[in-house]
């Protein structure tokens, strides 16, 4: 038999080794979902493709991941550099890794294109959702080129916006104001036939040529109210406006000889051989990326930012591009991948780190914070709310490349703006069918 005292004793021993083995499972249990493990030695590593290797994006990337880890122990973003296909989408690199089982974690990719390998994405509509991360957080055409019919497919992050530059010291020269830039087209036109200059013959300034730079036909056919899709996912690149716009850019063209313009065009160097840095050129669309260029290749240019002019010399828009973070299909640790998305791109902090590139953050709260100061930026922070992104469809790439080579088509003689436009809009309408049909 055994005595009281032993009872007592095994009794005590029984309770404590209860209560280790129950700490002990507690804490497997708490460490197993991504992120949340209450051992800071286990991490839970997520890999992250991105396309910017240098310059301030490329410092914005790693800085930001670094910011991240450190107020985040149990997670390890490892970014990855990984070259586009082309301008800015790794598109193709990601189809092949999802097909292959072994996707990144987290993806920085452009927005315009995303609706294309929409099935090698995870949507993020529910998980927004869980964390009240709303539309009204970002600016429209944010929130709205990340979006395919009513599905969210990733989190805006940046946005890049455009703008008229104009050089102050020739609108001096050439008796303009250099406080009031015009507003309109008419008024544009105006100005840019008193700033361009010729000597012997040949032009040795231009006042303004409408497609160079960032004058896409995007940016111009919004300038004209024109619309690029309807309410029904339709493409409408032949709306009447567009049409218009694309018309006022040939007949500006002709004034000048399509043969001058375009070789001046095609000879025109980028940073500091620049033509609006040289003064070769009064006038450009451009995007508030410049602003830093000219500050590093011509600080000593005066110049000044102003609206896209419009016909009506009001309800100004802007051309906005930019980019998301997105989960591919099938990763293996969705909540820590969801938490760095999250925080890059829907918290003060992460979205902080814009000010490195001098592009824009895609919530209006955190770009009022970063660039409120800043006079060169109010033009393009007052325009943003305006802003218009490029249509979500199925043949975004295509619709993209189509309609960058509009003016070059029309100027070369191979048809007229309507009938180019007319042939661009039925070769993408016939894509977009083609693809769901496939889909289906």
């Amino acid at each position: 038999m055994f005595n009281n005292k032993k009872v007592k004793f095994l009794s005590v021993m029984l309770v404590c080794i209860m209560l280790i083995l129950g700490s002990t499972g507690c804490s497997n249990q708490s460490s197993s979902k991504d992120g949340g493990s209450t051992n800071k030695k286990e991490k839970t590593e997520i890999v992250f493709w991105h396309n910017w290797e240098t310059g301030p994006s490329g410092e914005s990337i790693k800085k930001s991941v670094e910011k991240f880890n450190e107020t985040h122990p149990n997670i390890e973003v490892k970014p990855v550099y990984v070259a586009p296909d082309g301008g800015d989408s790794v598109s193709s690199k990601l189809l092949t890794a999802v097909a292959g089982g072994n996707p990144p974690d987290v993806m920085l990719a452009s927005r315009y294109g995303i609706a294309e390998y929409k099935d090698a994405i995870t949507p993020v509509t529910d998980l927004a959702k869980e964390d009240n991360i709303t539309k009204d957080m970002f600016y429209p055409w944010a929130w709205g080129e990340a979006t395919y019919e009513d599905e969210l497919l990733a989190l805006p992050y940046d946005g890049t916006s455009r703008a008229l530059f104009y050089n102050k010291d020739h609108f001096r020269e050439a008796g303009l104001d250099p406080e009031n830039p015009p507003t309109t087209i008419d008024g544009l036109e105006k100005a840019a036939e008193k700033l361009t200059k010729k000597k012997d013959g040949n032009y040795t300034r231009f006042g303004l040529i409408p497609w160079f730079g960032e004058g896409w036909l995007y940016t111009w056919g919004w300038a004209f109210g024109g619309k690029f899709v309807d309410g029904n996912g339709t493409v409408t690149a032949n709306d009447p406006k567009i049409v218009n716009a694309l018309k006022w850019e040939t007949n500006f063209a002709k004034k000048y000889g399509i043969q001058d313009v375009t070789s001046f065009v095609s000879s025109a160097g980028s940073n500091a051989t620049n033509p609006f840095m040289t003064g070769q050129l009064s006038m450009m669309i451009s995007g508030n990326w410049m602003l830093s260029q000219i500050e590093e290749y011509a600080p000593d240019l005066d110049y000044g930012v102003s609206y896209i002019p419009t016909p009506t010399g009001d309800d100004f828009t802007t051309f906005v591009g930019g980019r998301v973070l997105l989960i591919p299909k099938g990763v293996k640790h969705l909540d820590a991948s969801w938490e760095f998305v999250k925080w890059m791109c829907a918290n003060e902090e992460g979205q902080s780190f814009k000010k490195i590139t001098g592009e824009f953050a895609a919530m209006p709260d955190v770009n009022e914070k970063l660039y409120g100061d800043d006079p060169q930026q109010k033009k393009f922070l007052e325009v943003l709310p305006n802003g218009k992104h490029r249509p979500v469809v199925l043949a975004g790439n295509m619709m993209w490349d189509e309609l960058a080579k509009a003016p070059d088509l029309v100027m070369n003689g191979k048809g007229t703006p309507q009938g180019i436009l007319d042939d661009i809009n039925e070769k993408i309408n016939k894509e977009i069918k083609s693809k769901k049909a496939k889909a289906n």
